[in-house]
């Protein structure tokens, strides 16, 4: 009986590497260092590999199913972003596979691995905490979009806020309200991309409002980090937390911290979920309109497979972004 062919999964177990990169160095891309591509070709070369350039494109052309990788299933915003885009497929005559990642970089090229050995048609990723060379690498593979973050050039689209946008309404809200003062927490693990660009936007949109802003960061909860900025800012202070997630967090720290002159704590957040919404939180919270988001992510990831579009984009077309405006939904979190 003869042996199955070797495969590109077979190459990256083989090499101890990711799929995508095996993808990019037997495609022969500069981004590939000199040693990794020779050390992967000359494994394809022991494993007898061939490359079928018709079977491969012409699989993920017939395919039906959008393949979206989420980072963690613990945010809500992740949860309504899989909805919206389940939503936006089926109307689109497509399935949507959905796998949840890792904060293991390992892990994380895994599930993606699996998605591609499957044949999906395209990849949406939501925040991925991925390198910009890891998010290029995939799309060299397959039509991908992520979504909350600006593309990593390549041929990777995005749909995302205007986060300059988004900061201005939070600090121009929260001096309105009183704060003489903001602070930013952050996560320090997650999609760095993300964090880096809402904090520049931020400390931007603070010097405008003529404020001044300290950043926190925080692992596991945001209690500590809340509690440290509330002790040593008296003053009426202006909390912007980089989620719903840390700002519910936050209203359970502020419960039992201590402030010497009563000035009031004021919170703002970001992504505006149903946590947001409820009323032992009720917290102001950036908008992120998903169901639009959703569509066009949808949208640009059938554009680029040439799937049910009249609009079908060049092999080599550039990335292309969709950046949305946002609105702040007010509640009483950021009253005095």
């Amino acid at each position: 009986m003869s042996q199955r062919p070797a495969t590109q999964s077979d190459i990256a177990l083989a090499a101890g590497v990711s799929r995508s990169l095996v993808s990019l160095a037997l495609a022969g891309s500069p981004r590939v260092a000199r040693q990794t591509r020779e050390r992967i070709e000359e494994v394809a070369r022991d494993l007898g590999y061939r490359v079928n350039v018709a079977a491969s494109s012409l699989a993920r052309q017939s395919s039906s199913i959008i393949g979206l990788v989420l980072p963690n299933l613990r945010n809500a915003f992740f949860e309504r972003m899989a909805k919206c885009l389940n939503e936006a497929a089926s109307q689109r005559g497509m399935t949507l596979f959905v796998t949840v990642g890792s904060e293991d970089p390992v892990a994380l090229h895994r599930a993606i691995d699996s998605l591609l050995g499957v044949r999906v048609a395209g990849i949406a990723m939501v925040s991925p905490w991925l390198t910009g060379q890891d998010v290029v690498a995939v799309g060299e593979e397959v039509a991908t979009c992520v979504i909350g973050r600006r593309s990593p050039g390549g041929r990777i689209d995005a749909v995302h806020i205007d986060e300059r946008a988004a900061a201005g309404l939070v600090a121009d809200h929260l001096r309105e309200r009183g704060a003489s003062s903001l602070v930013y927490v952050r996560p320090r693990t997650g999609d760095e991309t993300s964090r880096h660009e809402r904090e520049i936007a931020l400390t931007d949109a603070a010097r405008d409002a003529g404020l001044p802003l300290t950043a926190y960061g925080c692992a596991d909860g945001a209690g500590p980090a809340v509690r440290a900025a509330v002790s040593t800012h008296p003053e009426p202070l202006g909390l912007v937390m980089h989620n719903d997630v840390l700002a519910i967090d936050a209203v359970a720290a502020l419960r039992t911290a201590r402030r010497s002159q009563g000035a009031p704590v004021l919170i703002a957040s970001y992504d505006n979920t149903y946590l947001a919404q409820r009323e032992e939180f009720s917290l102001t919270s950036v908008n992120q309109p998903e169901p639009v988001m959703a569509a066009r992510a949808i949208e640009l990831i059938c554009q680029r497979a040439g799937l049910g579009t009249q609009d079908p984009l060049a092999a080599d077309e550039p990335a292309r972004s969709v950046v949305l405006a946002p609105t702040l939904a007010i509640r009483s979190s950021s009253a005095r």
